[in-house]
């Protein structure tokens, strides 16, 4: 029997977590007095036994009339928060140290406002809303990203105490919302490991000494080399065209960024650590930049889907990718 009701407290403080709209119904609604409705119930109990002492008519009918405002109570604030929809939107990936945003979205499907709810991961930063009938309320909560890989939201708690203040109705709820959480950069990494384009085994980049014409733009070319020129007059409002210059002769310096290669006196995080400080730069830098991690083997590339691709791969390595 304690066993049974150890497992029921446990299924009810974490929930199971799910990706469906969660729908506030009496089975996960529940409602206690809070520290003012204790003192309240105090002052009733006073009222009622100083009536029965100096037999105070008028004491008994204040103190029936407050019963019954408390009473009235249970069910106003229940009522205020049953039938609230809880549904999670897509959220951003973040890099480690930073606070890691999930969305949320509250739905009123009821022909009357919601007032003073509160939600949030803890008490002491939980946000109040209002909600009016028939609306959609969304908001975002924060928490801190720790650690790198995929982050499952953290259980969720919303209640309310409108409109008496004097009992407290919640309810908890678990998302399968995750967000991926990068490796966060180092501080002061060293410069770019940059080597000429015929020495990472890979003939991919073109030389950048003498212009020799424009070409179709590819993915990951830098903005520096689009024909603006050449683009404004050969395009049409009903056919834009996307052109690269292109050079002929002399090496284009790349960087490759194998974790391999990486100093053995650092720990895994501070290597991964590194490789990520490394792609922001060379993103940011505009140089093409081949990375090596494990099974993943990206040849030089840029752009955002190149830096996404490794980003990724950084952030899971080593602790599964399945999400």
């Amino acid at each position: 029997m304690w066993e049974r009701t150890k497992q029921k407290i446990a299924q009810w403080q974490n929930p199971a977590a799910s990706s469906h709209e969660l729908i506030l119904n009496r089975h996960r609604i529940y409602i206690i007095p809070n520290k003012t409705g204790l003192v309240y119930t105090l002052i009733l109990i006073t009222i009622f036994i100083t009536s029965i002492n100096y037999n105070l008519n008028l004491g008994y009918g204040l103190n029936f009339l407050l019963i019954s405002c408390g009473w009235l109570g249970i069910n106003f604030t229940y009522r205020n928060l049953a039938g609230i929809g809880l549904s999670a939107t897509a959220s951003t990936a973040v890099y480690a140290g930073e606070l890691a945003h999930f969305s949320v979205q509250l739905n009123n499907r009821a022909k009357f406002a919601r007032y003073a709810l509160m939600i949030g991961f803890d008490k002491p930063a939980m946000q109040t809303v209002d909600i009016v009938q028939l609306s959609t309320h969304n908001l975002t909560l924060a928490t801190p990203a720790n650690r790198r890989g995929w982050m499952p939201c953290p259980r969720i708690r919303i209640q309310t105490s409108f409109p008496f203040g004097l009992l407290t109705a919640w309810s908890y709820w678990k998302t399968a919302q995750q967000i991926l959480v990068f490796p966060q950069p180092e501080t002061n990494p060293p410069p770019l490991p940059l080597v000429a384009a015929g020495n990472t085994g890979t003939d991919l980049t073109q030389g950048s000494d003498e212009f020799s014409g424009v070409r179709n733009y590819q993915m990951g070319d830098p903005l520096k080399l689009l024909a603006w020129r050449q683009m404004a007059r050969l395009s049409s409002p009903d056919n834009q065209i996307l052109l690269s210059k292109h050079f002929e002769g002399g090496q284009q310096k790349i960087c490759v960024l194998d974790f391999a290669t990486l100093p053995t006196q650092l720990n895994l995080e501070q290597k991964l650590s590194r490789l990520c400080a490394w792609l922001l730069a060379a993103e940011r830098e505009q140089v093409s930049y081949a990375f090596r991690l494990g099974a993943n083997q990206y040849g030089p590339n840029s752009g955002e889907d190149h830096q996404l691709s490794c980003l990724t791969a950084l952030a899971v390595y080593e602790q599964g990718t399945s999400h």
